[in-house]
């Protein structure tokens, strides 16, 4: 598929901006979300509308790479609340959320300290893949696949739609494994959503697992 002009286009950059200050910074961010299944495939399927990452620590060393990104010519926020960190420029945004390795095991706190995805941290990208000629890291086809299909590890409300659906299926024809082989691979993954809780998700209250 030929890229699309204007959006695609201006997020290839976005992600090579994210890359160098991976390289800058020593703090690796990871994209997901459906930007991270094109480019496990390696080819734009659709036109997207915006860019999910988690980044290394970014709790700890926000202002460093807030500097960092304003430094290429963004406009940078933070989210106290969820520990998140929005980059923005020519009415495109990338928004990054922080991640930790404890002991191997990645805790993505995907809503600040209220919401904990648990994984093996090895699942991520440890070398850069080129996209479109530009390095980038992801969360890799085994956690692609396991948000994809079992989204309410993040959100309890969350709909299936039609992109998700194709999504699925790309990442399965990747993974080539058998359906009780991805199923092993969710049973590594779990979630503790206390921000859902507090909201009236009482299947909410203990981990979710898969």
């Amino acid at each position: 598929m030929e890229i699309e002009k204007s959006r695609n286009q201006e997020y290839l950059k976005i992600m090579e901006d994210i890359y160098h200050v991976s390289q800058k910074s020593g703090l690796k961010s990871f994209v997901w979300g459906g930007f991270a299944v094109d480019i496990l495939q390696g080819e734009f399927t659709r036109e997207h509308g915006d860019l999910d990452c988690f980044t290394e620590k970014l709790d700890e060393n926000r202002e460093m790479l807030r500097q960092q990104y304003e430094a290429l010519g963004y406009s940078v926020s933070y989210m106290e609340e969820f520990w998140m960190l929005r980059i923005e420029k020519n009415g495109m945004h990338a928004s990054f959320n922080s991640v930790r390795d404890i002991d191997g095991i990645a805790h993505w706190y995907h809503i600040g300290p209220r919401g904990t995805v648990y994984f093996p941290y090895d699942w991520l990208d440890r070398t850069p893949r080129l996209f479109y000629g530009i390095p980038v890291y992801t969360i890799g086809e085994k956690m692609a696949y396991v948000l994809k299909s079992s989204a309410r590890l993040l959100n309890p409300e969350w709909r299936m739609r039609e992109k998700d659906c194709a999504d699925i299926a790309r990442l399965e024809r990747l993974l080539d494994m058998k359906a009780e082989e991805r199923e092993e691979i969710k049973k590594k993954v779990w979630s503790h959503n206390p921000y859902w809780y507090a909201r009236g998700y009482e299947e909410c209250y203990y981990p979710i697992l898969l």
